[in-house]
Order: structure tokens, then C-alpha cells, then sequence
């Protein structure tokens, strides 16, 4: 709850909001320069998977050295002095479990929310796909987006970043145990990155829907992102919903393990970021999408990460997935990044900042492992 005072009232933003109907205050995102190409995947890879293939998160380590994560499965970083000097660093820093046991929530993994508090602790919220196509015997179809569950799980580094460890159990899956016959992906998706409010650490989650949880964008926050099994999501009224494990806790009730979605008409795509704009005090989140006034990058904004503003486009592109065959890319994974930030884990930005984004070379019309991380300089204006 965001309380302002203001000549001797005291105002509930959040409550006033709600009641009134009214929708947040917007932020206004636009170019400010040309595109820089941060990696180039056929100068820069360091193997032919090492592909940009997360939104950019970026972390300050104890010794004040940028880390600059967008990784694959095979997950690496940008390693600089500062953010506008990153380059390439080929050390394996986190690879999944690959085990063919759903059950143990550790198949394929990206590092996807880095965090630190002291820059030598990391903790990281990880995007992890159990690939059933590639166990025929779970998933006779054998086809990725049909055979796909994805939950959300922990990695932890105790030397500034430069390895990552599973931590824990799960942090968010659904009730329900692997089935290879739903003919769709389910699951929890795409952490954003994880910011700091109230003392309490929040992140954005986006649920396909199965069963009693409705598909869109799930907010969880903890307050000791030590503990992988203290995430609590938002279930309507507070962060009451406690994530349970289908395989090893006692059979749940479905309906008390499952998230009531946010911004409903507003982040109906993955929240590829937020931060929070110092300037206006609003969080600013960034999404990849497609929508009747058009594809490319849309903002939107809120005062309590609850209640968002209807989205607006920020910069018309072809997204990764929409593309025709006349086209020469295609792009996705957008991130606001600030190198002026003065956090160390760049969750916030001024009226200046970045727009990252993966740029997909397009192959035959099609998305392959050409690809390459670019940034934008843009202008947040109220």
C-alpha cells in the first residue's frame, strides 16, 4: 500500500485507485539515438548455443564489476567495469539438471532474476523448462510446445556471480503433476527481474493457465530471498497463496495453490521488466507484444505493482514469433537498464536510460541462433 502525504491528508494511492476505478498514471517511453549492438552473436558467441535468449538483467558484485546476464540454457555473462563495458566472459556460470524426472524441477534453466544485497551473495530466480519432447515415453508427441511445463526454481552464488548453484526446492509450480497429453504448454514462465519495495523483494510471474489458475501475470514477493519456499503470491486481497509441491507435499487443494492474476487487460504478455521511474515514483514495466494498435515494445505503469495502466506502444517492431517472410529480424526480451542507476542490482532509472532487446536475424523466415543484443537509449517522460 503506497501512502502519500500531501498538505495534511493522508492519501492511499493504491485504495483511491481501486475504488474510483481510476487507471494509474502513464509514463511516456521513446527513442533517443540510435540502436548499439552489445553482443554479436557471429563475432561474440562463445559456442553456438551462446545465444542472448532472457531479458538482460544486470548486477554490481562487491568488487564494483557489472554482470550482465541474458543467457541460454548454457548460461554465461557480460562481465565490465561498467554497464556500457561488458563484454563476453565464457565461464559456464549455471547449467540445469537435465533429469528426466519431472518431480525434481530441474531440467533446462535460465538464470532469469539475479539479486544481490552485498555483491557477493547472488540469488536468482531461474526459468526451468521439463522438455518433454525429449522423453518420448512422457510425451509421445514429441513436440517442444506441446510436451512443455515450466515452473520457477532457485540458484544461488557465493563468489560475486561467477557460478550459480540450484538452491532449494521450488519456488512457484502449479498443483498439478506432468501430464503429456494437454497438447500445450503449461506453468509458470518468465520471471521479471526482482525488485526491492517495502521491505519486502517482488517479482512478476506469467501463469498459462491449467486447472483452477487463469493464465496471466502473477506478482510473488518474499521477504528472504534466502528461502526458496517463502514466495507468496497475490491471491486478489494480499499475498496469501503459498506455492505447493504436487509430487512431495500432501495432495493440495488446487485451489488455495494458485495466483489471482494482476493487471488484467494490461500485462496480458510476460513483464519482461520493471523498474522503478525515481522521477514520477512509478514502476515502469516492459512487454513484447502484439495488439490491435500494433506489434513491438508497450509500457505500462503503476504505483504499487497491483494496479497497471492500460499499455502503450513504445516503439513499433516486429516481434520474435510475427514476423513474415520479408522481414530481416525480428525482436523480443525488452529490459530497461539505467548505468547510472544507483542500485546495485539496477531496479531503478531516471528520465534516461536503455532499452535492451534481442534482435533475431532471421533465417529462411525463420528464428534460429543469429542473434544479438542490442540497446536503445530512450527518454521516460510523465
Amino acid at each position: 500500500m503506497t501512502i502519500l502525504k500531501r498538505a495534511g491528508l493522508i492519501l492511499c494511492l493504491s485504495c483511491v485507485i481501486e475504488s474510483a476505478g481510476a487507471e494509474p498514471p502513464a509514463l511516456d517511453l521513446a527513442p533517443a539515438g540510435p540502436a548499439e549492438t552489445v553482443f554479436r552473436w557471429r563475432s561474440d558467441a562463445c559456442a553456438k548455443d551462446d545465444i542472448p535468449d532472457t531479458p538482460a538483467r544486470a548486477f554490481r558484485d562487491a568488487r564494483g564489476r557489472v554482470h550482465l546476464l541474458t543467457p541460454h540454457h548454457t548460461n554465461r555473462a557480460l562481465v565490465g567495469a561498467s554497464l556500457d563495458a561488458v563484454r563476453p566472459d565464457c565461464r559456464v556460470i549455471y547449467k540445469g539438471g537435465e533429469r528426466d524426472d519431472p518431480a525434481a524441477f530441474d531440467d533446462r534453466a535460465w538464470l532469469a532474476a539475479p539479486y544481490t544485497l552485498d555483491g557477493v551473495t547472488v540469488v536468482a530466480l531461474v526459468h526451468n523448462e521439463f522438455q518433454g519432447h525429449r522423453r518420448r515415453d512422457l510425451c509421445p508427441a514429441g513436440d517442444y510446445m506441446k510436451c512443455w511445463s515450466n515452473s520457477v526454481t532457485a540458484a544461488v552464488s557465493r563468489d560475486g556471480g561467477a557460478s550459480f548453484h540450484r538452491s532449494g526446492g521450488a519456488v512457484a509450480t502449479q498443483p498439478y503433476r506432468y501430464r503429456g497429453d494437454l497438447g500445450r504448454h503449461v506453468g509458470y514462465f518468465n520471471p521479471s527481474n526482482i525488485v526491492a519495495r517495502d521491505g519486502h523483494f517482488y517479482a512478476l510471474v506469467f501463469a498459462v493457465g491449467q486447472g483452477e489458475q487463469k493464465g496471466g501475470t502473477c506478482l510473488i514477493r518474499t521477504e528472504t530471498l534466502s528461502e526458496p519456499g517463502s514466495w507468496r503470491a497475490w491471491d486478489g486481497s494480499g499475498f496469501n497463496v503459498r506455492f505447493t509441491d504436487p509430487y512431495h507435499d500432501a495432495e493440495p487443494v488446487p485451489g488455495r495453490h494458485v495466483c489471482a492474476p494482476v493487471g488484467k487487460g494490461s500485462l496480458e504478455a510476460p513483464v519482461s521488466s520493471v523498474v522503478l521511474h525515481q522521477p514520477s515514483g512509478l514502476y515502469l514495466a516492459t512487454m513484447a507484444a502484439t495488439r490491435p494498435e500494433g506489434g513491438g515494445i508497450f509500457v505500462a505503469t503503476s504505483p504499487d505493482l497491483i494496479h497497471w495502466s492500460k499499455p502503450r506502444l513504445a516503439l513499433p517492431l516486429t516481434v520474435a514469433g510475427k514476423q513474415g517472410c520479408g522481414e530481416a529480424a525480428a525482436f523480443n526480451y525488452p529490459s530497461l537498464l539505467d548505468p547510472a542507476s544507483p542500485t546495485r542490482n539496477f531496479e531503478s532509472t531516471g528520465d534516461r536510460a536503455y532499452l535492451y532487446m534481442t534482435r533475431f536475424n532471421l533465417e529462411a523466415c525463420k528464428l534460429g541462433v543469429d542473434r544479438d543484443l542490442i540497446r536503445v537509449p530512450v527518454r521516460i517522460s510523465r
